[in-house]
């Protein structure tokens, strides 16, 4: 979804200062009384109507702690996701999704690898 122009923006923001209300302009712009609503306060506040960014990428909670992650899985390193995800609540203050600190793990090089004894038997 693209975001709505920047003239669109004033030209609600001008109607509401004539005294339409947003109801009328939501309906005269094809837009929600909401978005008109959000467009008069955001001008009012900063002055301005620029669109935020949208998508891209998002930097990770754990970034900083790449360090700290690695020795954790160093020392042990049959720990858990979950183990880990606690770890990071307690001791780091960061909460994570277990999507999230899959991703980071595996950017670090920190994958775990199934030892023999685990692996199923195979047919005889």
């Amino acid at each position: 979804m693209k975001a709505y122009s920047e003239d669109l923006r004033l030209r609600v923001v001008a109607a509401r200062r004539a005294g339409h209300s947003a109801q009328e302009i939501a309906k005269r712009f094809d837009l929600s009384k909401r978005s008109v609503e959000r467009y008069c306060k955001l001008f009012e506040t900063t002055g301005k109507l620029t669109a935020k960014r949208m998508g891209g990428y998002r930097r990770s909670r754990l970034a900083d702690h790449g360090p700290t992650l690695q020795g954790w899985v160093e020392a042990q390193n049959d720990l858990t996701l979950v183990e880990i995800q606690a770890r990071c609540r307690r001791q780091l203050r960061v909460k994570i999704g277990l999507n999230a600190l899959w991703h980071q793990l595996e950017n670090l090089g920190l994958n775990y690898k199934k030892n023999r004894a685990r692996q199923r038997a195979g047919a005889s």
